[in-house]
């Protein structure tokens, strides 16, 4: 039966992947659309006291919604979404593919705002770095991302398999703290250079890794109770 069931919807990973990647965007999309055209020239009014510009700052807050985004969704729809007979496997592929498309849609959005900041500050005759520095800055979200999204799906999937267990909230608060400063670390200490980058794509990818791990070993164990 579970073989004819997939092979009765051979694209519903995609469908459900693409849905959730296009709900999401929408979700934030007023506030990305005033992230991106307001900071790069908040740059320039405030380059007096804050030299490197606003947007690594910003981009970094930005990380947040994309947890807080992917971990909202799982928490609300999970139990809906199983019960219209999607099986959990399907929708750990699906969310693993919205991960990807939100990392690659949040790399080229935070690329882009670089290059933008980049050109009007050298404009303004206050740029600082090369445009090489400028792009990388940009690229490197391609792996600190789904750092964040994933940490948001497995906070939220944690939710909904250790409902009501008094030390689960205190466990999330202590790890989150421990692992964002982590990950703060990998986002702003990118070393140039052939072995220090390899060591550093390894570490996040690795802690990537991790997190999907967890995230499909409590998606399988999370008990869909009726509403």
């Amino acid at each position: 039966m579970t073989a004819v069931h997939h092979a009765a919807h051979p694209g519903r990973r995609l469908r459900l992947g693409l849905g959730i990647a296009i709900g999401t965007a929408r979700g934030i999309r007023w506030l990305a659309l005033a992230w991106i055209v307001l900071t790069p020239f908040l740059s320039i009014l405030l380059i007096g006291a804050i030299e490197t510009g606003l947007w690594a700052i910003t981009a970094t807050v930005f990380q947040w919604f994309v947890a807080a985004a992917a971990g909202r969704w799982l928490y609300a729809n999970l139990p809906a979404t199983i019960g219209r007979g999607v099986t959990r496997r399907e929708l750990t592929a699906a969310f693993l593919m919205f991960g990807a498309l939100a990392s690659v849609a949040t790399a080229a959005v935070v690329t882009a705002g670089f290059a933008a900041e980049h050109a009007l500050l050298a404009a303004s005759g206050n740029a600082f770095g090369t445009w090489g520095e400028t792009l990388a800055n940009g690229a490197r979200y391609l792996l600190i991302t789904p750092i964040y999204c994933f940490t948001g799906a497995l906070i939220a999937a944690g939710a909904l398999r250790f409902a009501g267990r008094a030390w689960f909230t205190l466990t999330v608060l202590v790890a989150a703290a421990g692992q964002y400063a982590g990950v703060l670390v990998l986002e702003f200490a990118v070393h140039r250079g052939g072995a220090d980058l390899a060591a550093w794509a390894g570490t996040c990818l690795a802690v990537t890794a991790v997190l999907v791990a967890a995230l499909a070993a409590t998606l399988r164990t999370v008990p869909v109770r009726s509403k």
